[in-house]
């Protein structure tokens, strides 16, 4: 096949849900045998990104007449061409490489998706795709994906985050999330526990040393980072956190939960630690807009989409 296509592709393949426009794109013409740049002037993309933030803008009926797919069908499929705009702070930072077992019938290569926050493991293939937390920036699970089946704590701990959303929903669930992460930065640092380092282990058997964004940390913290998650997003644990009386209680309980191995007081008698107002700053009310949330100087963007529509 050469030159641009004008008319329907002869294999249409389909998107997959949360795919990015990019990834999309590049699949329909490895399975079409034509350039990218073929594909992309058929439906009058703009000029390449120049930069992280800039958006590019594409033709969306050409993009149906193209594929033989309703335009409404590819709003919904592909996140960055729906109108209005998604909460992009719900997304992961990062599109990721979707669970190979899942996308293996769709052809011409690797799936990139964006992932929501609390999707961060295939609990029918037992693998490990995303991260632990908002802003967390692990890398990519791109080579081999991380089977996680010789530790069932993990995926049980990602029914857990998921059922926790179905309850409490998405914004709350981030929250807490969000305040586990940064507790277990400020207790643990690069450091692990006891039970963290035999996981990773098992995840890399043969790593001398871990970098503190390789996916399998990620994976090593991850139960106990939504184990306290559970806790902060309840009404009466955060009630209980802000009271004089009570917080130092409620805030041992929060803290224990991220390493059962310890204990840890996180407001000692006449002091107030960072991490008692790092807890406090999380609980305060937040606001959101379609790309972004803020509470008290703490803001999550999630990604920055690569496509529009024009």
């Amino acid at each position: 096949m050469t030159g641009a296509p004008t008319r329907r592709l002869p294999v249409p393949t389909p998107p997959v849900t949360w795919e990015t426009v990019t990834s999309y794109l590049e699949r329909l013409a490895v399975t079409n045998h034509t350039p990218v740049r073929d594909i992309e002037a058929a439906i009058d993309a703009s000029p390449d990104k120049v930069s992280y933030s800039h958006t590019r803008t594409l033709n969306l009926d050409k993009l149906s007449a193209l594929t033989g797919r309703p335009a409404d069908h590819l709003r919904r499929v592909l996140p960055e061409l729906r109108q209005p705009a998604p909460r992009w702070w719900l997304f992961q930072a990062f599109p990721r490489p979707a669970c190979p077992p899942c996308v293996r019938r769709h052809r011409g290569g690797t799936v990139h998706r964006y992932y929501p926050h609390h999707v961060t493991t295939c609990v029918k293939h037992n693998l490990w795709l995303g991260t632990r937390a908002p802003a967390a920036t692990a890398w990519p699970v791109t080579d081999h994906a991380i089977n996680v089946k010789r530790l069932p704590e993990i995926k049980t701990a990602q029914i857990r985050h998921r059922r926790l959303v179905r309850r409490y929903g998405q914004t709350a669930v981030l929250i807490a999330t969000a305040a586990a992460f940064d507790a277990w930065e400020y207790i643990h640092g690069r450091y692990v526990g006891h039970s963290q380092s035999q996981r990773l282990t098992v995840l890399r058997p043969a790593a001398p040393q871990y970098h503190s964004q390789d996916p399998a940390f990620h994976a090593a913290n991850y139960p106990e980072i939504i184990a306290a998650a559970s806790l902060f997003v309840t009404r009466h644990w955060q009630i209980q956190a802000i009271s004089p009386m009570t917080q130092g209680q409620a805030g041992a309980a929060f803290c224990n939960l991220l390493d059962l191995s310890m204990r840890y007081d996180p407001w000692p008698p006449g002091h107030r630690s960072r991490l008692a107002i790092l807890i406090e700053n999380h609980i305060r009310p937040y606001s959101t807009h379609h790309n972004k949330i803020s509470s008290a100087g703490i803001s999550y963007t999630g990604p920055q989409p690569g496509w529009t529509t024009q």
